[in-house]
């Protein structure tokens, strides 16, 4: 295990960010994120704001690193990205695509195997649970939550007042929920 010393150590930044390894995101966040935070919230105009730009300006640390020189100090660098975040977010170029990465993905490699089998296991469980309801019961879920559709809508679809879907989604929602917790309250 790396010491705090070792892991914010401006050289070895300065070199993961050269050589833009996405390790550096994390080791960026780990030793400046409070600051970085602390200064957005100085710049932009309110928290999520503030958060956003932090998260800007990591990515573009990311993606520009390779052009950082080390001269300065980084994390001087890296308050002066989050105050231009903080300028774009104001100006309204925030999602001007010119600006940001599009075409990578972060992907979580460390999602651990039991993650993986629980999350199958609460998805079977529930498809179990659905087709259990009955047909009208399971069309209503279907036509509320997945579809997006509103009471007045589904009650129209299946010719029944918006009141009786109202009750019968609560208690679909109910049911279901009774069936998922425990598997959801294991450690």
């Amino acid at each position: 295990m790396e010491s705090s010393d070792e892991l914010c150590s401006p050289t070895e930044l300065t070199r993961l960010l050269q050589t833009g390894d996405i390790e550096s995101l994390d080791r960026l966040t780990r030793c400046y994120g409070a600051r970085l935070l602390s200064a957005a919230r100085h710049h932009c105009r309110n928290e999520h704001e503030a958060a956003d730009a932090v998260q800007d300006a990591m990515i573009g640390a990311w993606r520009y690193g390779k052009g950082y020189r080390g001269e300065g100090r980084v994390d001087r660098w890296l308050v002066r990205l989050v105050a231009s975040a903080c300028t774009r977010l104001r100006r309204g170029h925030k999602n001007d695509s010119k600006l940001h990465l599009t075409d990578h993905e972060l992907v979580d490699d460390e999602v651990s195997p039991e993650l993986l089998a629980a999350r199958a296991q609460l998805a079977e469980v529930l498809g179990e649970a659905i087709n259990e309801l009955p047909p009208r019961d399971r069309a209503i879920l279907i036509l509320a939550d997945a579809q997006g559709h509103k009471g007045p809508e589904i009650a129209a679809e299946l010719g029944m007042s918006p009141g009786a879907v109202r009750t019968r989604l609560s208690r679909i929602h109910a049911r279901l929920r009774d069936r998922l917790t425990p598997l959801l309250e294991r450690p």
